[in-house]
């Protein structure tokens, strides 16, 4: 082989390596610009998500603060009888929904008194 024929074939070969490379760059850039798009839909999924867990967080601590206020303002103002207080108090937390396991540990009486309480709060609200 003649040193004028090497020439064209080594320019062939080098350019087809810089092509071949071109392709490889192009197909990772590619592939990059797909990631990327994914990533921010992710994020942005989970900026909504935590967005809604911030707010229902928020109005859960708000509600609990208004309900402790509320259960101190009926505590104080009830002064009568003290035995009465964790019938009122576990009178309330069963208005609120609160378990009545919850309940009966809390207020420091059995489930059968609970229960009983429940019964008597839902039939007055009928």
């Amino acid at each position: 082989m003649d040193a004028q024929a090497f020439v064209p074939f080594t320019a062939a070969i080098i350019i087809a390596v810089a092509l071949l490379a071109l392709l490889l760059a192009i197909a990772a850039l590619a592939h990059s610009l797909r990631l990327k798009r994914q990533l921010l839909q992710q994020l942005k999924t989970l900026e909504r998500e935590l967005a809604l867990l911030q707010s229902g967080a928020l109005g859960m601590g708000q509600r609990i603060l208004a309900m402790e206020a509320q259960k101190n303002t009926r505590l104080d103002t009830s002064g009568g009888d003290t035995n009465l207080k964790p019938y009122a108090e576990a009178t309330h937390l069963l208005a609120l929904g609160v378990d009545r396991d919850e309940v009966a540990n809390r207020c420091g009486l059995s489930r059968a008194e609970t229960s009983l309480l429940d019964a008597l709060r839902a039939k007055a609200q009928q």
